[in-house]
């Protein structure tokens, strides 16, 4: 396999660091294991760290992660996740390398890799494992290699885990995977990207063909399956887990179900150029699908809302080229993506007439997943989502969709959309499945409850776990509202039992979703797994000769522009070019590092009483836009401020008068006046943390206030001049240093 490194640099005019990413991995029946590796180097003079943002699939568990440095490979450990970051933080310190891989958010996972020398290249490995479903006769498997730009504030995510794109940025991607199994029958395509395909005892091995990078996603559609059902039991500890993945028939006619079915479209500016043109395609397909008895509305939005009719109307030949001749003129010209205030203004129209289901045709780029999630559970309506683009969100719209008793399907721009259509349709008119009800051949231990939104025809994974091996069959019924008759499956257990330990840990990762906090930390620390909880650490102590005496420079390494995001370029090429940057686009603030003196600028803000340093969650909003800066100001300007070292210079930044006088008391007590102030300093530093403030700015404040013996005794006397809002006119100083 051939290793392209990236040649161009980033708009900072830095090496990338990212050469490239190679995926391996198998597709047995419906468990998919897929090995991951990065490929990184430091072309810069000085010592690193990589810090780099990336996807996973949907309900993926993490099951590993390696690093090679050099000659060295070290396999990484879970642990609990403050732990994780001390670790990580004191290898660093003492010039050792390191790597920490710790989860994000919504499908979206940081690796770390700190202290990585000037010139020297290293190898991260990640594993993970994806049970997938089947659907109405086809499997689909996505691979998520980039993050396309999301609206609003990602306030769950650490500073330094927020993802940036580089309009010139150029990761090669190449991918490999067997093919095992009941798929090796169906007919294999990909939507998204060229390849070929060749069978090899039994299997098929599918291959990447051109060169691809990481600016779209890779689906593989496989088609004309008869239905599949996956069984496996294997150990888990002392104990035994069972796997079955069952799928019940659908119903035999579902025709006669009429809908009431609002269409919300998503019109955001990220929807320009291929997506919108998707949505466009999709949404006559279903206006086709709609039948005279069926009601339907239609509405748009961005940073607003708009509905083209204000009620749900009966699905006639009027409304229905009506509504077309609205689809026609869709265009990506609302502005932001305010997704949740658009649910809530769909689920309110025509409230009152009865129960509903919402299309969802969007991109779902947005960070506001858990407010979304949250206000479609409470709206007592199913939301089925038809994700849009080459990089579409599927993690916040599967999420919504399951949230409600929905369903999701994706769409990539040169996908045809009747299969989906078709699929989707097939759910919307079907009977409502009211619950599922399980018979295991032996009493479980624990089970894993069925997903709110089952539907005929399609995969439902159930996992339980038992003392002593099952024996038997496993059934599911999945009972319709109403009077209709429950529609049944069974699947035999294996008697030979699976070697891997892979379904256990998928079991344990399903299980943690109702478990107490202390019981979903006990459980992944017993199955490795990468939590909110949990991350993986790796410590690479190196001699003493090769331990770096800096701190790493910070390099955050950008996603690459997603393929047709924005109208920025088409993915009608299998393999374009990267876009040229887009004339008076924002780029990355650029900064000429230089010697500022800190108390010069405490001086120049306008200092105002206030509270002592409130929580993150209590943060003004303009003090929280400033902090989000404070990264820059670390990686640019650190350690070249001259801090105040007099009372003087304390004044002159502003502290109060009160505070001066506590400090020339411990003065006139025999404690050196630098040490005072020093000391001073170093307790306000104390309160960043809690102001909020990045990884890369708290580990600059720890290596600039190692304080001297003579300081530590002055500490707990200094704390007590605090006067409210010291830690904010600091904080807010530094901040400034960035403007």
């Amino acid at each position: 396999m051939t290793k392209t490194a990236a040649l161009l640099q980033s708009v900072e005019g830095e090496p990338l660091t990212l050469l490239g990413v190679e995926a391996r991995g198998t597709v047995d029946g419906l468990l998919t294991e897929l090995e991951v590796t990065q490929r990184y180097r430091n072309g810069t003079p000085v010592n690193i760290e990589a810090v780099y943002t990336f996807p996973l699939p949907f309900g993926a568990v993490l099951l590993g992660v390696d690093v090679r440095i050099g000659e060295r490979m070290l396999a990484g450990v879970v642990v609990e996740k403050v732990a994780a970051q001390a670790r990580y933080e004191a290898a660093l310190d003492a010039g050792n390398s390191a790597l920490l891989l710790e989860r994000a958010g919504d499908g979206l996972c940081t690796i770390n890799l700190g202290n990585l020398l000037a010139g020297e290249s290293a190898s991260v490995c990640y594993r993970y494992a994806q049970l997938l479903d089947f659907a109405q006769g086809s499997v689909r498997l996505t691979v998520p290699t980039v993050i396309a730009p999301r609206y609003g504030t990602p306030v769950e995510l650490a500073p330094h885990q927020v993802p940036s794109t580089d309009l010139r940025a150029a990761y090669p991607f190449s991918l490999e995977i067997m093919l095992r199994g009941a798929l090796c029958e169906g007919r294999i395509a990909s939507p998204t990207h060229p390849i070929t395909f060749a069978r090899d005892s039994g299997a098929v091995r599918v291959s990447l063909s051109g060169g691809a990078r990481l600016d779209r996603d890779f689906v593989l559609n496989v088609d004309e399956l008869p239905a599949e059902s996956l069984v496996v039991v294997g150990r888990d500890g002392d104990g035994y887990v069972a796997l079955a993945s069952v799928c019940a028939a659908a119903p035999s006619d579902a025709s006669g179900q009429s809908l009431r079915l609002k269409i919300l479209v998503d019109c955001s500016g990220s929807m320009g150029g291929d997506s919108i043109a998707a949505a466009r395609r999709a949404l006559h397909r279903v206006l086709e699908s709609l039948t005279p008895r069926d009601r339907v509305s239609l509405s748009r939005f961005g940073s607003s809302v708009v509905h083209a009719v204000q009620s749900l109307l009966p699905a006639s030949t009027g409304t229905i080229r009506r509504l077309a001749s609205s689809v026609a003129a869709l265009e990506a010209d609302l502005g932001g993506t305010e997704m949740e205030s658009a649910l809530s203004s769909v689920f309110e129209l025509d409230r009152e007439a009865g129960a509903a289901d919402v299309l969802l045709v969007t991109d779902g780029e947005t960070w506001a997943a858990d407010a979304l999630v949250a206000r479609a559970r409470n709206a007592g309506q199913r939301v089925f989502a038809i994700g849009i683009g080459s990089a579409p969100a599927e993690s916040v719209l599967r999420r919504v969709a399951e949230a409600t008793g929905g369903a999701s399907e994706m769409l990539a721009p040169r996908e045809a959309a009747e299969p989906a259509i078709l699929r989707m349709f097939a759910r919307l008119r079907a009977p409502r499945i009211a619950h599922a009800t399980v018979a295991w051949p032996t009493p479980p231990t624990w089970t894993v409850s069925p997903p709110v939104g089952i539907f005929g025809g399609e995969t439902v994974h159930l996992m339980a776990g038992f003392d002593t091996q099952p024996a038997g069959e496993v059934g599911v019924a999945l009972h319709p509202a109403g009077d209709s008759a429950p529609i049944g499956a069974r699947v035999r257990l294996p008697q030979e039992l699976s070697a891997s330990p892979t379904v256990a840990r998928i079991a344990a990762a399903r299980r943690m979703e109702r478990l107490p906090e202390a019981e979903q930390l006990a459980l992944a620390l017993r199955h490795s797994l990468l939590t909110a909880l949990t991350s993986f650490v790796v410590v690479h102590e190196r001699s003493a000769a090769e331990r770096s005496t800096e701190l790493p420079a910070l390099r955050t390494v950008a996603q690459m522009h997603a393929a047709g995001w924005g109208g920025v370029g088409s993915v009608r090429e299998f393999a374009p070019c990267p876009p040229p940057p887009m004339s008076g686009s924002p780029g990355p603030v650029r900064m000429d590092p230089k010697r500022v003196d800190m108390f010069a600028v405490l001086g120049s803000l306008s200092i105002a009483s206030g509270k002592h340093a409130p929580a993150a969650a209590d943060r003004p909003a303009p003090l929280a836009g400033l902090l989000r800066t404070l990264d820059r100001a670390a990686r640019a300007l650190w350690p070249d401020y001259r801090l105040p070292e007099t009372l003087d210079e304390l004044e002159q930044a502003g502290i109060p008068a009160a505070t001066r006088a506590w400090l020339e008391a411990l003065v006139r007590e025999g404690h050196e006046e630098r040490y005072v102030v020093r000391a001073y300093l170093e307790s306000l530093a104390a309160h960043a943390e809690h102001l909020g403030a990045s990884r890369q700015l708290l580990r600059r404040l720890r290596h600039l206030f190692r304080s001297p013996d003579d300081c530590r005794p002055l500490r707990a006397a200094v704390a007590l001049a605090l006067e409210p809002g010291d830690a904010r006119i600091v904080m807010r100083a530094l901040a400034a240093l960035s403007a």
